[in-house]
């Protein structure tokens, strides 16, 4: 009767988990740019290698997130440092789509 319930314990912390998750990545998701882009996709070619692409590009985003969460497990991070990283980040993206767009409107 124990393992029974400790059986049923384990499979209800399970299913909160991801229920959780699901619902935090589908709240974060919905009307993002990643949706915009696979409703232009979509638009533009069959569903079926729309919704394959970001499956895959989804999963290889939700690997590297838990891979690099069990790297820093138990790391205490301050959130300047966090904040820092993430600021930094976003200017270089901002930066190589600025130098793209140049690129491309000048034709080079």
């Amino acid at each position: 009767a124990k393992d029974e319930l400790r059986t049923l314990e384990k499979e209800s912390a399970w299913k909160e988990i991801l229920l959780r998750c699901f619902m935090a990545v589908f709240v974060a998701e919905w009307g993002d740019r990643t949706q915009v882009a696979m409703i232009s996709l979509h638009a533009s070619a069959p569903w079926v290698p729309v919704c394959l692409g970001s499956l895959l590009a989804f999963f290889t985003l939700t690997w590297s997130a838990v891979a690099a969460a069990t790297l820093l497990q138990g790391t205490k991070l301050s959130e300047k440092l966090v904040l820092g990283v993430s600021a930094v980040s976003f200017l270089v993206f901002a930066l190589l789509s600025l130098r793209d767009g140049f690129l491309a409107r000048h034709g080079l």
